[in-house]
């Protein structure tokens, strides 16, 4: 016997069921994805703050080459910030090709607030005290030739 309100509520059914499923593998994706705005403080970078980038290659720190930015570089570094997205990884380490490493220091010259930025070349970004210190995987293929010219 056919019976239309059994497979209306069927089809009823199977739709909760798919909008449901759609709306975990948003969540997922939206917590796993970064946006560069999603870093606390970096909207309100501006060129009254100090920042010093420090280069060096993995494991020789004590070679650094720090670098001052001004104004300008200032506002070149917080729109690649800004204009890139991340993923965040799950593992406390990562492993890593390119050797090249950086230190973002940006100071609100208020006395309390900073960001740190530890970044590795092309493929990780780390922020203190922010993402639960995990490392962030850099989506933007051209985020290190950019900060290269930044500080150059």
């Amino acid at each position: 016997m056919h019976q239309p309100g059994k497979e209306y509520a069927m089809k009823t059914k199977h739709i909760k069921c798919i909008l449901v499923l759609l709306l975990v593998v948003f969540v997922v994706y939206s917590w796993f994805h970064v946006r560069g705005s999603e870093i606390d403080g970096v909207q309100e970078i501006s060129d009254s703050c100090t920042v010093t980038v420090r280069a060096y290659q993995h494991l020789e720190y004590e070679n650094r080459t720090e670098y001052t930015l001004n104004s300008e570089q200032i506002q070149e570094l917080k729109n690649l910030i800004l204009d890139s997205s991340f993923t965040r990884v799950l593992a406390s380490y990562v492993t890593f090709e390119d050797q090249n490493m950086y230190d973002i220091l940006i100071d609100f010259n208020n006395g309390q607030d900073f960001i740190s930025i530890h970044n590795i070349g092309s493929e990780y970004i780390a922020v203190t005290n922010q993402f639960g210190d995990k490392h962030l995987k850099i989506n933007n293929p051209e985020w290190k030739s950019t900060l290269e010219r930044i500080i150059s």
